[in-house]
């Protein structure tokens, strides 16, 4: 019996003719993809709440410096801790906190227009947000709020801009 009449034979068995395998196969191919779009999707909503956090945080704090700083005990040390205590555990300060990896800069205050009433109180925010799932990549966070001094403000104007 040759070859060909083989094949003829087994082309008949119901083995042969099954796809159920196909499926499966299918499904294997598609799984690492949908896996990778899963936790990229986890991942951005992530940054999504760190990004409403910290901005929450700065307004927060714009809104401290533009009330409570008009009786000159008021520092930009002080509106920058506001905001680190305001932003739900994703800021922090290395000098307080020995676990802190991020850098100290993060919380700018400046009074750019002066310390008379109506001047602008500003705090800006730049922070990294390192992917859970993907740790070499990094997007920056970056929060910004201007508000107007409700009264006169005693405190050392320090020079800077405004959000840009």
């Amino acid at each position: 019996m040759g070859f060909k009449a083989i094949r003829r034979r087994l082309r008949f068995l119901p083995l042969f003719r099954r796809e159920e395998g196909q499926a499966v196969f299918e499904f294997v191919l598609i799984l690492p993809f949908f896996v990778f779009f899963l936790l990229l999707l986890i991942d951005f909503g992530i940054m999504m709440y760190e990004y409403v956090s910290v901005s929450n945080a700065v307004r927060e704090g714009a809104r401290y410096g533009a009330v409570n700083c008009g009786d000159g005990a008021c520092t930009a040390a002080e509106v920058a801790t506001r905001v680190t205590d305001r932003s739900g555990g994703i800021l922090c300060d290395p000098n307080s906190d020995p676990t802190c990896k991020q850098p100290a800069n993060q919380v700018t205050v400046a009074w750019p227009d002066g310390s008379d009433r109506g001047d602008s109180v500003v705090v800006k925010v730049d922070h990294d947000y390192e992917f859970l799932f993907f740790p070499w990549a990094t997007i920056p966070v970056v929060s910004c709020a201007d508000m107007r001094l409700e009264q006169k403000d005693k405190t050392a104007v320090q020079s800077g801009s405004g959000c840009q």
